[in-house]
């Protein structure tokens, strides 16, 4: 037994001098951590570029502008490499200080109102590039020194723990960025160099999904298959396709895009890594689902980001509440008028008017009726963005003495006399045991309604979806215009088509276009409506006067006329205005037009492309709303023959 002992021990302590011996293995990092090293590599790189366009811009003269130029075309491509990342981690630095539109803004839920003035690459292209910029040595030198303190202050991020989850959140957020910003133009608006810079973000991004591809594979050998091979075709595709206006943003959405946003989230789910709704509180809400594998999914937008109430509130018994008020004129002083009298479904919930009739039944009110049809993504309503919150619309209808000429203890006065309708609140908000008839309930049961009037699934849709093999080709050609030359894209963006700015979805957008009071050449003016500057502080808000909400194009085909005053009745003539160049274009003087003013140059074939491809996205799944009878009165008769919707 001694002699065994003796032995084991021989054995043991062999074996502990050999393995001491071994070279030391290389430890492995997680694939977070290698893309984390990389990232700092990179943005280095891009800190150390910013430094040197900075330097040569303070020397900047006529001999060593083309320097210049190309100091600033190296920075831009260095950022590209750290975009998905960089903007995943702090997305409203980066807009603000390293990359957002070169347009004046306010500074959002500040104590008193603060102008924002642009700054970074976009400001700076405008810039360096325009026709003189020799002229403008003083501003682009202060630019560039903005942006290299910006560049320099983002080494924070070198203290960021990077988790699995960041990186693919990030990547798939990079693929929203890539298509609605990238290759639409909005990020290179006088270079249009957006599609080399489009190949660097993918580049970067083929890196990182490429270390996940042994851990997919030992899950999902197809899936890694599928998810290698579509990274590595959607880089080829961007590197050989890199004429702006020829590049096929149809085909680059269909065979890349939309596959690579759902190979990545099952990747995810594969690997059992979380996602932000297993890491943030159970009551914050995100403008997008993240579960949703299409940008044009149906489901990809949540709704309840944009209302106070949540998603448990939203039942079918609160959605008929709601449309119930919204066709009923009871709601109004003179009983004969509804939210349906100028939101009628069967023109997508609009009138078919320039501007909407007035209750005298003889004036009309200020504006055009826009449609409800999606109108609940948005983060502000009415044309001039006055209201923040969709229920909050109801007090301006309510009021108005064009429209409802009302107060909610007049109308909540009436509602409470029908058996019918407090047996309707009390099913929609069991949880409300008294004064079930009140402005939280109707304006929630009302918002309720405008959210279940989704419009996500025209022939368009239906395509990128591959719910439907064809689209028409007019209609194809249409939507490369819009999100390419046209330019239309980089206002109304994918896929809501409105002023929703991607990727987060968290901001609504409106534009100085210079819209003329009249379609006749001789007597037009800019039209008179000041817009979104109405009722704001006057000294800081010149650049909003005659600044509007950026409205969908959404089913266009059945909401003319056209623009907040109506002027244009045809989708044709809306398209020819843009073309033009908007109200400048047109010989108007518009100070902050937003659209530029130069002329599009297409030809008439392009823009009979894109009325085709406006009209692909009519969805007429939600026309058959109307109620087919209205809550009665035991005590009012007359009350009783009230027509739905309204008299007038």
């Amino acid at each position: 037994m001694k002699r065994l002992l003796l032995l084991f021990s021989c054995l043991l302590f062999i074996g502990v001098i050999i393995t001491s011996f071994r070279p030391e293995q290389k430890q492995l990092l997680s694939p977070a951590a290698e893309v984390k090293t990389q990232f700092l590599k990179d943005l280095r790189t891009f800190q150390t570029a910013c430094e040197r366009l900075h330097q040569s811009t303070q020397q900047l003269t006529e001999a060593n502008l083309k320097d210049t130029q190309q100091a600033f075309i190296s920075a831009r491509y260095a950022y590209k490499t750290i975009e998905f990342l960089a903007a995943y981690l702090d997305e409203e630095f980066i807009r603000n200080n390293i990359n957002g539109a070169p347009l004046l803004s306010l500074e959002p839920n500040a104590p008193q109102l603060s102008i924002i003035e642009p700054e970074g690459f976009q400001i700076l292209e405008e810039t360096l590039f325009s026709d003189d910029p020799l002229t403008e040595k003083e501003a682009i030198v202060a630019f560039t020194e903005s942006l290299n303190r910006s560049a320099q202050e983002l080494s924070y991020l070198r203290q960021t723990y990077l988790t699995d989850r960041q990186v693919i959140e990030a990547a798939r957020m990079a693929l929203i960025r890539v298509f609605t910003l990238g290759v639409t133009g909005f990020d290179s608006p006088v270079l249009a160099n957006s599609l080399p810079e489009a190949s660097q973000v993918l580049v970067s991004l083929q890196r990182a999904i490429q270390l996940y591809i042994p851990l997919v594979e030992t899950k999902d050998a197809k899936l890694a298959n599928r998810l290698e091979s579509t990274v590595v075709e959607a880089v080829d595709y961007l590197a050989e396709n890199q004429d702006f206006d020829t590049f096929d943003r149809l085909s680059f959405l269909k065979n890349y895009v939309n596959p690579l946003y759902a190979d990545l989230l099952d990747a995810q789910l594969a690997l059992q890594i979380e996602t932000y709704y297993e890491t943030t509180s159970t009551n914050r809400k995100h403008s997008i689902n993240y579960f949703a594998k299409n940008i044009f999914a149906e489901d990809f937008l949540n709704p309840f980001y944009y209302t106070r109430m949540s998603s448990q509130q939203y039942t079918d018994a609160t959605v008929q509440l709601g449309r119930t008020l919204f066709f009923d004129p009871i709601l109004s002083k003179n009983n004969e008028r509804s939210c349906a009298s100028c939101h009628q479904p069967e023109k997508a919930f609009t009138d078919g008017l320039p501007k909407s009739l007035a209750t005298n039944n003889q004036e009309t009110v200020k504006r055009n009726a826009p449609t409800l049809l999606n109108a609940a993504y948005a983060d502000r309503y009415f044309y001039d963005l006055r209201s923040e919150v969709l229920e909050d619309q109801m007090d301006h209808v309510v009021y108005d003495h064009r429209e409802f000429q009302t107060s909610y203890l007049s109308v909540f006065g009436k509602v409470e006399k029908s058996s019918d309708y407090l047996a309707m609140f009390a099913e929609a908000f069991p949880e409300m045991k008294d004064n079930q008839v009140n402005k939280h309930t109707m304006t929630t049961a009302l918002a309720a309604y405008i959210v279940s009037l989704k419009s996500f699934s025209s022939p368009f849709d239906q395509y990128v979806r591959n719910e439907q093999e064809e689209l028409d080709a007019s209609a194809k050609r249409g939507f490369n215009l819009f999100m390419g030359k046209a330019a239309c894209g980089t206002c109304h963006f994918a896929p809501t088509f409105n002023g929703l700015v991607p990727p987060i979805y968290h901001e609504s957008e409106s534009e100085v276009l210079g819209v003329p009071n009249t379609t006749d050449t001789a007597s037009m003016e800019m039209d008179a409506d000041l817009g979104r500057s109405l009722g704001v502080i006057k000294e800081y808000v010149d650049f909003y006067k005659h600044s509007f909400k950026t409205t969908t194009v959404r089913n266009a085909a059945l909401t003319a006329p056209y623009m907040h005053n109506g002027v244009y009745e045809t989708l044709e003539e809306v398209v020819d205005f843009y073309n033009q160049g908007g109200g400048e274009g047109l010989g108007l003087h518009v100070p902050y037009q937003t659209l530029p003013p130069d002329p599009l140059n297409l030809s008439e074939q392009e823009q009979a492309d894109l009325v085709a491809f406006m009209e692909a996205l009519t969805d007429t799944s939600q026309v058959n709303q109307i109620p087919q009878k209205l809550p009665t009165f035991a005590e009012n008769e007359d009350w009783n023959q009230r027509k739905v919707g309204g008299t007038y």
